[in-house]
Order: structure tokens, then C-alpha cells, then sequence
């Protein structure tokens, strides 16, 4: 029997008329992947499936700890595409008027850059990770015990020069709050209702610290000398509506045709900074982190691998982007200890082997079978992505080149085409080509560089693996 909770949610989604996935819903209320509390997920800007868990609803709002810094990054982004903030900006700019930034320990802060700040490349010595961050020796449970929050951070010594390490740093995370509120004269909360969120739909957000106790028991009144809300961590949202922020970063910073956030700072978000050739953190080759932006790549059980970027909080909140898929995938927890399967266990083997790639114009090229190197295909998506049509160069048995037509309808990651067989014309001749329906065929997408092409004649009935030549899915 369904909870309550799910058929509540499930009112509200109208469109949303079946779940895929079978099975995970029951898996994740049995607690097989954690303390999850709510988990959604669109594809093509629609919802393909969303459910509820351990006594929350679709409204209520969640803590999401550290994707506050990724929310923090797009506030950067709109005020850098409005010309108040640029990415070579150096600390003293937002700080001198409140510290002496050019004497003492504040000194050698100066060269630090906003883009240093962004990449977690700013050279301050910081170490959040080794000490659970409810220990009381934490840098950031010192930073959120001392007085002055700015004050804490800028008189920390450094152990590096701006952009030469990766290291993690709530603490300086917290500087964008400033960064904001001196360039705009408002508050993150203010900035972010007016640029962001609001222009999203998004009207119910709350900021407040982590506490045990839950809502309501955390830290509310900000200890800087602005008194404003912290871009490191403390925002509350609804899983809708961190879709929706996930979605503007997939849709190129654009929402119901207004551009929030430039391409260009998406793209600089999720470039790798920080890798695995720079940085001992980071094992796997497409791994890294951009601009207050985690980036990986996911491999599921089909073999495929696909490119992911996603911004994370303590406790597993998720808001993970996959381009390929069209995806955007949600979840909030309360997992500050679980070690378990989560998030990253469901994608890999419950979600992403349910989805292909739409069949588009990233599909356009050539492609062939490299088990019959020298033949091959090509492909073009017409009429806004509905209509597939290509041409099909092989040979017959007895060695004779052979040439065919494509031309039918897409449907999501399928085309079914008609295949017609070509006779008649004669090189650098006008004659007549005659064309015969020789059978149908099937195009259905695997990943970026895949494609597998199915063949029903009464001359064959088989399936052709290709692999592109030329392209790309960018």
C-alpha cells in the first residue's frame, strides 16, 4: 500500500502518471540506502518520479548544509553577469572597508582572488574533513564559536599561494556573503530572492545552522559584521525547488525564457580545477571541482559512463546535474553517520540503466560497426529533432557496394525508420535511382558515443552496435 505522503505528493504532480524505477521506492522506506527522506528526479524538465519517505511531504523544507555553496556560486555568477563582481577581484575589494586587510595576519589574505575562492584554491590553511564537524577542534566548529565569522577565516594563516592546492573550505565559503552584500548592497536572502529565486518560482526558503534538535533549534542569527545569511552552508528548501535550480544549470541559466545565469559561468562551474592530476582527493580521471561545484562521472551497470556535476551537503543532500541524460536528480537525508549505499548506488544501478540519451542533433555524424571497418553510417536529425534521416554505405555478399536510405520519426531515444534500397544510378550520370522498400530499422541511443541499430528485412533480421566517427554531444 502507498503512504500517505506519496499519493499527497503525487496530487500535486499531475503530470507525474507512473513510476519507473520499480522497486525503489520500497527499497529506499526500508531504509536500504539510508536515512532518505525525499527523493526526485525530471528528465526533459518533466518528473518521472518523486517520492516521499520517514514522515515529510512535498512542501516541507530541508536542510541542505553545503549546497548552500552552490547557490552561493550562482549568486557570484548573476552579480558577475550584471558587472559587479569579476572573477580576478581580490579579497581587499569586499573586505578593506571593515579590517585592515593590508597589515597583519589579514595581509597576506590580499591576493586572494573571488575565482580562488570559488575553486577551493585559495591557499588558507584549512582541514575540515579529517574531524567529524561536530567535533569541537573542527576549523569550522572554531569558526562557528568565534564572534566574527570573516574576522575567523582572514586572520587564518595560509599554507599556500592563491590557486597552487585544492583545499576544502566552509569557512571560506562563507566570504561570498560579503562579496554580495558589498557590491550590491543587499543581503545574500535579498540578492537571492530578487535574481534568483525569485525569477525560479521560489518564494519559501529559510536559512538556519544544523542543529540535532532539527528546525528550529539551530543557529539563526549570523555572527559577521553584516549579520548576513552564510553561503557555506544553513539554507532550507523544498526538493521542487531545488530541481528547479538544478534544471536552470542543465537549460544553459535559462528559465521560462529569461536568462538568470550566462553559459559561460555554467561551463567555468563545472570545469575541474581540482583533479585527479593536481589533487591526492580526487582518484578518478573525471573527477574534480569547479566553481563550488562537484564534478564526477557516473558508471552504471551497462557499462556506460556519463559525466555528472552536483552540488552536495553534509548529511547526503543532493542536487546532481547529467547533461547527457537530460537528467536532474534530488535527495535529502539526514545520514550523518551512514556509511551505506546511497545516492550513488541507486543512480548506478536502479536508475541511470533505465535511460538512454534523447535521439537529437548531438547525434548528427557518422558512425560505423568496428567489426566491418570501411562501411558505415550517417545521420541527421531534421525538423526540431522529430525526423531521422541518413544513408547507409555497405556492401553485398558478393562484394558489391550497396547503398540505403533512412527516413522515419523519432520518439524520445528512438527512431523508427524505413530503410530503401537504391539501384540504378551510374557514376557522374544522370540515370534515373530507383529506390524499394527493403525494410524497417530501429535507432536507439546508449551514450554519447553509441548508438545500436536494429535491422528487420526479409534478407536479415540483426542488431549493429556503432560507434561514432564524427561529432560530439556538446
Amino acid at each position: 500500500m502507498k503512504r500517505l505522503p506519496v499519493l499527497f505528493a503525487l496530487f500535486f504532480c499531475a503530470q507525474l502518471h507512473a513510476q519507473p524505477f520499480d522497486g525503489l521506492s520500497d527499497d529506499i522506506a526500508n531504509g536500504d540506502y539510508g536515512n532518505l527522506k525525499a527523493v526526485v528526479i525530471s528528465r526533459h524538465g518533466e518528473v518521472i518520479y518523486e517520492d516521499y519517505f520517514r514522515g515529510t511531504f512535498v512542501n516541507e523544507l530541508h536542510v541542505l548544509n553545503s549546497v548552500t555553496k552552490s547557490v552561493g556560486s550562482a549568486l557570484i555568477g548573476i552579480a558577475n553577469r550584471q558587472g559587479k563582481i569579476q572573477t580576478d577581484d581580490q579579497l581587499p575589494k569586499f573586505f578593506n572597508a571593515l579590517y585592515p586587510m593590508s597589515t597583519g595576519s589579514f595581509s597576506d589574505k590580499q591576493a586572494i582572488t573571488v575565482e580562488a575562492v570559488l575553486q577551493q584554491r585559495h591557499g588558507i590553511t584549512w582541514d575540515e574533513w579529517t574531524l567529524d564537524y561536530r567535533d569541537v577542534n573542527n576549523p569550522l566548529y572554531g569558526m562557528i564559536a568565534s564572534g566574527d565569522w570573516y574576522r575567523n577565516v582572514l586572520t587564518t594563516p595560509i599554507d599556500a599561494q592563491p590557486g597552487e592546492k585544492f583545499a576544502y573550505s566552509t569557512g571560506v565559503s562563507t566570504l561570498m556573503s560579503r562579496m554580495i552584500r558589498s557590491t550590491t548592497g543587499m543581503s545574500p536572502r535579498a540578492f537571492a530572492m530578487a535574481e534568483l529565486f525569485g525569477p525560479l518560482g521560489i518564494s519559501n526558503i529559510h536559512w538556519e545552522g544544523w542543529s540535532a534538535g532539527g528546525r528550529g533549534s539551530g543557529l539563526t542569527d549570523w555572527p559577521n559584521p553584516d549579520e548576513d545569511e552564510p553561503l557555506g552552508f544553513g539554507i532550507w528548501m523544498k526538493p521542487r525547488d531545488m530541481l528547479k535550480f538544478g534544471q536552470l544549470y542543465l537549460d544553459d541559466g535559462v528559465y521560462n525564457g529569461r536568462r538568470i545565469l550566462d553559459k559561460g559561468w555554467i561551463d567555468a562551474s563545472w570545469k575541474t580545477y581540482s583533479n585527479s592530476e593536481n589533487t591526492e582527493l580526487f582518484t578518478n580521471p573525471g573527477s574534480g571541482y569547479g566553481y563550488q561545484w562537484w564534478v564526477t562521472r557516473l558508471n552504471d551497470t551497462r557499462g556506460r559512463s556519463f559525466p555528472a556535476y552536483y552540488a552536495d551537503g553534509w548529511g547526503h543532500q543532493f542536487i546532481l546535474v547529467i547533461p547527457e541524460l537530460d537528467v536532474v536528480f534530488v535527495s535529502v537525508a539526514d545520514d550523518y553517520d551512514y556509511t551505506g549505499p546511497g545516492i550513488g548506488t541507486i543512480l548506478r544501478t536502479v536508475v541511470l540503466p533505465e535511460l538512454n540519451p534523447r535521439l537529437d542533433n548531438r547525434y548528427d555524424g557518422a558512425w560505423y560497426d568496428p567489426q566491418t571497418d570501411g562501411q558505415g553510417v550517417t545521420l541527421e536529425i531534421l525538423d526540431d529533432g522529430n525526423r531521422l534521416v541518413g544513408f547507409w554505405y555497405t556492401y553485398d555478399e558478393n562484394g558489391e557496394k550497396r547503398w540505403f536510405i533512412f527516413n522515419g520519426e523519432i520518439s524520445g531515444d528512438v527512431a523508427e525508420v524505413s530503410i530503401l534500397q537504391t539501384s540504378g544510378g551510374r557514376f557522374l550520370q544522370p540515370d534515373p535511382v530507383e529506390e524499394s522498400e527493403w525494410g524497417t530499422g530501429r535507432f536507439i541511443t546508449v551514450d554519447c558515443n553509441h548508438v545500436n541499430f536494429e535491422i528487420i528485412s526479409a534478407e536479415v533480421k540483426t542488431t549493429v552496435e556503432l560507434t561514432r566517427i564524427t561529432g560530439n554531444c556538446s
